[in-house]
Parts: structure tokens; C-alpha cells; sequence
């Protein structure tokens, strides 16, 4: 009679499943590496709102005095700033569904690789929102810059 600890466990894994979940690993590890880099690019974006909301209040509480035109250029700069993160915000919200996607597609044998390279493709054409935004926003704060040599 063969022992007990012979027989396999009902419920346990076999070498096929350790090959699965290794291969399900495997795939989601590049967006994930991508979020590391959103949240990078979200860190700067926030950094810069943060100095813009500064120089907004140290104009309003009168400490400084704005250049002509800047108070106009302050608010034009946070609404690319905020639109920047959203847009930010949104690939990584798509990434982390691309990551449950694929876990999910592998675990239940469904084929929706159209859906994952969907996915893929809309928090890439956020990210390039996001990071256009971040340009603009750029060029509108060298508008104040004393660049002329005269200076």
C-alpha cells in the first residue's frame, strides 16, 4: 500500500501549472516597468504644479509681484500640468488593466490578445498626451525667461 505522502494532494500543483504561473509572471513584467516610469513622469508633473500653486500664492498674498502676464500664464501652465497627470493618471489606470488582463487571460485560457494590445496602445497614446502636455506647459514657462543677453 503506498503511503500517503506518495499520492499527490488534491488541489496541488503539477510542473505544468509551475510552467503557467511562471509564464504568467513573465508576461505583465514589461508594463510593469512602464508604471515605474509613469509614476516618474507623474512625480515631475506634480513637482511642477506644486511650484506653480507656490508662485500663485506669493503673488496673491503679495509677497512678489507678477510679471505682465504671468497670473494668465500661471493658470494656462496648471491646466497643462493637471491635463499632463490625468492623462498620466489614465495610462496607468490602462497598464494595470493590461496587467489583470493578461493574468486573467492566462489563469482562465481566454484569447483576448486584441484586447491586451488594445490596452497597450491607448496608455501609449496617453502617455504621448501626457508628455505633448508636458512640452507645451515647458514653452509657456520659458516665456518668462530673461533668454536675451542684454539682460
Amino acid at each position: 500500500m503506498p503511503s500517503a505522502a506518495a499520492e499527490p494532494l488534491s488541489g496541488a500543483f503539477g510542473a505544468e501549472d509551475v510552467a503557467e504561473i511562471e509564464r504568467a509572471i513573465q508576461l505583465p513584467i514589461a508594463p510593469a516597468f512602464l508604471l515605474t516610469g509613469i509614476f516618474s513622469v507623474i512625480n515631475v508633473l506634480a513637482g511642477r504644479l506644486a511650484r506653480l500653486i507656490d508662485r500663485e500664492r506669493a503673488i496673491r498674498a503679495g509677497s512678489s509681484t507678477a510679471l505682465p502676464g504671468e497670473r494668465q500664464r500661471l493658470a494656462q501652465r496648471a491646466g497643462c500640468v493637471h491635463r499632463a497627470i490625468s492623462a498620466s493618471v489614465l495610462a496607468a489606470i490602462l497598464l494595470c488593466s493590461l496587467i489583470v488582463g493578461s493574468f486573467a487571460s492566462i489563469f482562465v485560457g481566454l484569447k483576448v490578445a486584441w484586447l491586451l494590445g488594445a490596452l497597450l496602445i491607448a496608455a501609449m497614446l496617453a502617455m504621448i498626451v501626457a508628455l505633448s502636455l508636458f512640452l507645451v506647459e515647458v514653452r509657456l514657462a520659458s516665456h518668462h525667461l530673461p533668454l536675451d543677453n542684454d539682460a
